[in-house]
């Protein structure tokens, strides 16, 4: 394999700069024209899905056997749809169907900026389906090329307990690294032997467990603007094989140059691949981009938050990739949430534990405080402020923030370990605060929706753990929040649901999330995934006539 320099950073903005100095104005002008967009695609004819189970998670939670769809929008929802026009009919053969998946908030930029031919599996339950899997990946990767699986995988997931061994890999005839979001790490022979060539502070044992500088050294050698942008399209198309139709990234902690850290990525680059993607027209799935600032509370400067409000958009960008807010950490503590209100952002910090919890809302209850008695009644309470992962809260401090407009995302917790962890889903969702799922995956936890959704509905984890007695919620609760529920996060309410007039994300299922086992729900996937009209994900079941 041949090694390539690193980018610096400075030759990366360089060269984006040469790059849209070049791109001819046409490029941009049409960007926000949904229906020139849909000309593109060649879906302005439309589609009509027939004989399903439609879950539409509408006002009036309707369930109805037909939708008809052109220009990328829901036209018909009902049981009886126009067909004139020879339009597409795909059979769903009775099928469930539910609205494209929302994950409010994801580390899918980081997944998407992996070295090597990333491959996630947080689809297959036990080794032997792993390696079968990476042999399957084989005919994509040249020879010598490493297969990676860094985050989108979990000891936990496999009936085993544990990763696959240094033995095990070996059969899969390319170099492995894997590097689990919780497990450990794991590397072949073939591996071994490139990181003592490569990266002599790396070591393998005869296990496979990797110790030393690792991803590091595959950063610094492997990625190029190309590999890149191949792992992110092979990101999104993969989540959308599972369901998910937008993301809500939640940024990185950022590093200037290659780390080794698994939550670590150049902040003001990472997005580039992506950036390539939509400017192609070539994204799998929607993407909303926040902004991760960690200034110290003791630095008044705010010397990246600042700079980022005053240089940055909230909410630009078009239909498959638009600009959120500032998080999942805002920075600069009571500071730094005062120069986010006052520049009219959404602002995110995540919990860990009640004290930080409480330090948040009432952190949050200053500013709100000081804006309304400077003459803005509102304060902060239409910006829609969040904090996620809540594990542990007091009913007190949720209605406090709920008085300021404040909602709070779960879902966190598939592969975690004790008891009463939380969040409490269920004192939550009849609380009333805004409620959304997310799941914090792609570095430290699992991005699959359903290996989530498992936990939230049965307390259990994926191992099959009681961890959350008393707080489960039920199967069509859990849909909602991540669905409906979530166009109060990325403030848009055209996706989400399944209505007339909205985009036409919807998902087919190969089992029905209402009937099967609880055991089946980690293994539901997508046959059909579909993102404004536009088929994103085919499992070839389905027949078009």
């Amino acid at each position: 394999m041949k090694a390539v320099s690193l980018w610096t950073t400075r030759a990366i903005f360089a060269a984006a700069l040469i790059a849209f100095s070049t791109l001819p104005t046409s490029a941009f002008a049409d960007r926000d024209d949904d229906a020139k967009s849909a000309r593109k695609d060649h879906r302005s004819e439309g589609l009509v899905l027939t004989n399903a189970r439609i879950y539409t998670m509408d006002g009036s939670n309707r369930v109805v056997d037909e939708v008809l769809v052109k220009d990328g929008r829901f036209v018909e929802v009902g049981k009886k749809v126009d067909r004139a026009g020879r339009v597409p009919v795909i059979d769903a053969r009775g099928r469930t169907v539910i609205p494209g998946i929302i994950d409010a908030h994801v580390h899918v930029v980081l997944v998407g900026n992996r070295p090597g031919w990333h491959t996630p599996m947080e689809h297959v339950f036990t080794i032997p389906d792993a390696i079968t899997a990476y042999q399957a990946r084989v005919a994509d990767v040249p020879p010598g090329d490493f297969i990676t699986t860094i985050g989108p995988i979990s000891a936990m997931q496999f009936a085993e307990q544990r990763l696959p061994t240094l033995a095990q890999l070996d059969v899969v005839g390319r170099p492995v690294y894997i590097q689990a979001a919780q497990g450990g790490t794991r590397a072949n022979s073939a591996a071994r032997a490139w990181f003592m060539a490569n990266a002599p502070g790396v070591n393998v044992a005869d296990s496979g467990a990797v110790t030393g500088p690792a991803l590091q050294a595959l950063r610094s050698q492997l990625l190029t603007p190309e590999t890149r942008k191949r792992t992110a399209f092979g990101a999104l198309q993969y989540f959308a094989s599972l369901g998910i139709t937008t993301h809500r990234d939640a940024g990185a902690f950022h590093s200037e140059l290659p780390s080794n850290g698994i939550a670590n990525e150049n902040t003001y680059t990472m997005h580039f691949p992506f950036l390539a993607l939509q400017r192609e027209r070539n994204m799998p799935a929607r993407l909303r981009i926040d902004f991760l600032h960690q200034d110290s509370a003791n630095d008044p400067t705010l010397p990246t938050l600042a700079p980022r409000l005053r240089n940055s958009f909230p909410f630009f960008g078009d239909d498959w990739l638009r600009t959120g807010g500032i998080g999942e950490f805002t920075g600069g503590g009571v500071n730094g949430l005062r120069a986010i209100a006052a520049a009219g952002w959404r602002g995110e910090d995540h919990s860990l534990n009640l004290s930080s919890f409480l330090s948040l809302v009432n952190n949050r209850q200053i500013v709100h405080d000081e804006m309304v008695a400077a003459g803005n009644p509102d304060g902060i309470s239409k910006l829609r402020w969040v904090i996620s992962h809540v594990p542990q809260v007091t009913e007190a401090a949720v209605n406090q923030f709920k008085a300021m407009g404040g909602g709070l995302l779960v879902g966190w917790g598939p592969t975690r370990t004790g008891t009463n962890i939380g969040p409490a889903y269920r004192t939550l969702f009849d609380n009333g605060i805004p409620l959304g799922y997310h799941s914090d995956g792609g570095d430290i936890t699992v991005i699959n929706p359903w290996l989530n959704f498992y936990t939230m509905i049965t307390g259990r984890n994926l191992r099959g753990d009681l961890v959350n007695d008393g707080q489960q919620i039920t199967r069509w609760e859990t849909l909602w929040l991540a669905t409906a529920a979530n166009k109060w996060f990325i403030w848009e309410d055209d996706v989400g649901s399944i209505e007339v007039g909205n985009h036409a994300d919807f998902v087919v299922l190969d089992r029905d999330l209402f009937s099967v086992a609880d055991a089946e729900i980690p293994r539901i996937r997508s046959v059909l995934t579909v993102i404004g009209g536009k088929i994103v994900h085919d499992a070839g079941m389905l027949q078009v006539r």
